[in-house]
C-alpha cells in the first residue's frame, strides 16, 4: 500500500529502516537496495537502512 501511494503522489523512491532481528533479508526479496548501516544500536545489533526507486 506504502509504495502504491507513493507512487500515485508521484515520488521517485522510498526509504525505510529496519534492525538485524526484524527480518531484513525480507525487503531485498522486494527490490529494496541496502544504503546504510549502524552497527552495535541498539547495543549488540544493527540498525539497516533500505531504498527503493520507483518508476
Amino acid at each position: 500500500m506504502a509504495e502504491k501511494l507513493a507512487l500515485e503522489k508521484g515520488y521517485i523512491g522510498i526509504w525505510l529502516d529496519t534492525f538485524d532481528f526484524q527480518a531484513p533479508e525480507f525487503y531485498p526479496k522486494h527490490g529494496f537496495t541496502r544504503f546504510g548501516q549502524i552497527d552495535d544500536f541498539p547495543p549488540g545489533h544493527q540498525r539497516y537502512f533500505f531504498q527503493k526507486r520507483l518508476d
